[in-house]
């Protein structure tokens, strides 16, 4: 009895020991440190999602959990969160690499994912799908701004309407139409003439359907300046 007395005595010692060091260790939080190549908007977005995780004190935080939070952000794409003792965390963060904008919801990453960004004023080109899911949309904008480098053109913004047709706008201000169908075919076919001849004149163009059996239509900006004084077509069949 006596043992079994002194053995729950020396437990209970044990426990009171572990939770007196427990709460020393247990220091406020009173340092956040983030770190990673992120903007001062992605620094505080962070450090309010771990302003609304606090708990009592450092050792009190849920580490895998204050992890989760920061990665629902949508942008993280990898989180490393670790206790610097005696009352702070360290918290590195590295950020997906968004490509272009998506429509009014956020950025989407070169793997096509969507995210949003603290940050809402990004230079990048803009894509909008009636149809397409944002992975694809993503495939359709990299095999088209791939083909157009190769002449010198970037697309600074791409449409999918309900039809399922897609249009390029090119950095200058011109557009192209490829519609639905063969739009490889109808962009090599667009590649092909402004490599012998639309190119020379690239600042005159507004827009080019390539949405034909054979050749494009073009409207030029200035329509009779283009044409020649006797036309007053704005469309010249190539």
């Amino acid at each position: 009895m006596i043992r079994n007395l002194l053995a729950v005595a020396v437990l209970l010692i044990l426990t009171l020991s572990a939770w007196s060091v427990w709460r020393q260790l247990d220091q406020p939080l009173r340092a956040v440190r983030v770190q990673g190549a992120l903007s001062e908007a992605e620094q505080q977005a962070i450090r309010d999602v771990v302003s609304r995780s606090l708990t009592d004190g450092v050792l009190s935080v849920d580490l895998a959990e204050l992890t989760a939070r920061i990665r629902g952000l949508s942008w993280p794409r990898s989180v490393q969160v670790r206790r610097v003792w005696p009352d702070a965390l360290v918290i590195h963060v590295e950020k997906e690499s968004v490509v272009a904008g998506w429509g009014d919801a956020g950025y989407l990453t070169s793997a096509g994912r969507v995210v949003q960004l603290a940050d809402a004023d990004l230079q990048v080109p803009t894509l909008s799908a009636a149809m397409s899911t944002p992975r694809h949309a993503m495939e359709m904008y990299q095999m088209f701004e791939t083909r157009v480098n190769t002449v010198g053109l970037s697309i600074v913004h791409l449409e999918e309407n309900a039809l399922g047709e897609w249009l390029l706008g090119l950095e200058g201000g011109m557009t192209v139409a490829l519609g639905n169908e063969a739009v490889s075919e109808r962009l090599s076919r667009f590649l092909l003439a402004y490599g012998r001849a639309l190119g020379a004149r690239a600042d005159e163009i507004a827009h080019v359907d390539a949405r034909y059996a054979n050749g494009l239509a073009v409207r030029w900006t200035e329509p009779l300046l283009a044409l020649g004084a006797g036309s007053s077509s704005e469309n010249n069949k190539r």
